[in-house]
């Protein structure tokens, strides 16, 4: 949740309460400890092991979109319905939107922060947002008159709002990877707040999340292990993965 901290140390108080107005305002509602560790000092770190441990315990079902665990002799269920309870985010049905007409669409904040970038990869995003605060970082002359005239118009602050909502959705929710790039339509959409509040981000994450930890298959790759012969197994070497999308809702 370091994103989230520093999107709420950055964005001044209307700034904040536009952020807070939106699909995902109800974040900045977390307490502290989940974000830079309030008087602790401790952040709040994703408790890997423990999603590890249900995972090893997955249950065979003819549910597409479930997942069933046993613990403890007792079925545990993880589907949209629990991710929704969780994170508070809408989760109706994805409407069927033109992503071809949307990237058609002149993107005004691509153009003015990104320097016109087609391909925007989560770094770019990261100083892009950053520069909104520190005037010259990142621009050129050309980017630089752009942002004046924004900033005269009063545009420059529901544009720092604009992008911090991509900022958290691609780092937070959507945790993808970072030599991907993030998705120039989303910096379409956020041009029209209403759309972007109304868009079921829920079920998008939700998918996400669900394809990457069915995608694991624990308990195969932990049979295949136990039967190798003892001799080809490399001892204190860890077995790693990486979670894509809101696996802190799990």
């Amino acid at each position: 949740m370091r994103i989230l901290a520093e999107i709420k140390e950055k964005l001044d108080d209307w700034e904040l309460d536009l952020f807070r107005r939106s699909c995902f305002g109800h974040f900045l509602d977390l307490e502290p400890e989940w974000l830079e560790g309030g008087k602790t000092g401790k952040r709040n770190t994703f408790a890997g092991q423990l999603v590890h441990f249900l995972l090893l315990r997955r249950m065979r079902t003819s549910k597409k979109k479930e997942m069933w665990f046993l613990v403890e002799g007792k079925p545990a269920r993880f589907s949209l319905t629990e991710f929704a309870m969780v994170t508070g985010l809408h989760c109706s049905a994805i409407p069927k939107i033109s992503t071809e007409k949307s990237l058609r669409l002149k993107n005004r904040l691509r153009d003015l922060y990104f320097e016109g970038r087609s391909q925007i990869k989560q770094d770019d995003l990261v100083r892009g947002f950053r520069s909104m605060f520190n005037e010259g970082e990142g621009s050129g002359k050309k980017e630089k008159r752009k942002k004046k005239k924004a900033a005269k118009r009063g545009q420059e602050r529901e544009d720092r709002v604009k992008v911090a909502l991509v900022y958290f959705l691609e780092g937070v929710l959507l945790s993808a990877d970072a030599k991907k790039n993030i998705s120039d339509f989303y910096l379409s959409m956020v041009e029209d707040l209403a759309m972007f509040n109304a868009y079921p981000w829920g079920s998008e994450v939700y998918d996400l999340t669900f394809d990457s930890l069915s995608s694991k298959n624990l308990v195969e790759k932990y049979k295949e292990r136990l039967a190798k012969p003892q001799e080809k197994q490399v001892q204190g070497v860890k077995e790693t993965y990486t979670l894509l999308g809101f696996p802190f809702s799990f």
